[in-house]
């Protein structure tokens, strides 16, 4: 692991003047790979909270199916999500996330196993979900980065910051790699 180095702050304070308990009630982090219990989707989403999960099953897209379910939020889904399509496993997650909000949330490619519809529909929800967060997006796929306020892109050690019609201009690998994800034109008129 590489030493902290740089800055890095959150309001006033300095990240690595936190401690890992102000570190975890400020960041969310969604891994690419779901971590589930053997356990019912309810729990998977609220780890014990009283909570209601159907709207944070809603907002990723997966209510109708967990109501499709044998036993519907309380069905007993196995360790690692082995009952779930891998879509469904990463929304489920997701859901987790959201139940349990904090000011920052970093989501690694959570929408990997997803296909374009539901993604278009899971990144809408969140959009809303994050309006008064600040909320890192890594992502290979680059359909809905014109709707984000900024873009970090990084390739080969370097770095580029920037609204996306910004990076288009100015970064040809970014406009090359968008370009060949999207035809260039999908998703571009909803840009700010």
């Amino acid at each position: 692991e590489a030493p902290y180095g740089g800055s890095a702050k959150f309001g006033p304070e300095e990240f690595s003047a936190l401690t890992p308990r102000q570190i975890a009630a400020t960041v969310g982090y969604l891994g690419h790979d779901p971590e589930l219990s053997a356990d019912t989707v309810r729990h998977n989403v609220l780890c014990g909270s009283e909570q209601d999960a159907m709207p944070y099953l809603a907002a990723v897209a997966l209510k109708d199916e967990v109501l499709a379910m044998e036993a519907g939020p309380d069905t007993v889904i196995g360790s690692g999500g082995t009952r779930l399509s891998g879509g469904q496993a990463q929304r489920l997650a997701l859901a987790r996330t959201l139940a349990h909000p904090r000011p920052v949330l970093i989501l690694d490619d959570p929408f990997s196993a997803l296909d374009r519809k539901t993604e278009d529909t899971v990144f809408a929800n969140l959009q809303e979900y994050a309006k008064n967060k600040t909320m890192f997006l890594i992502s290979h796929r680059l359909y809905h980065f014109p709707q984000m306020r900024q873009v970090i892109f990084m390739e080969d050690g370097k770095t580029a910051v920037g609204k996306h019609a910004e990076l288009m201009a100015s970064v040809p690998v970014y406009r090359q790699l968008y370009e060949s994800q999207t035809g260039g034109t999908e998703h571009e008129d909803k840009a700010e």
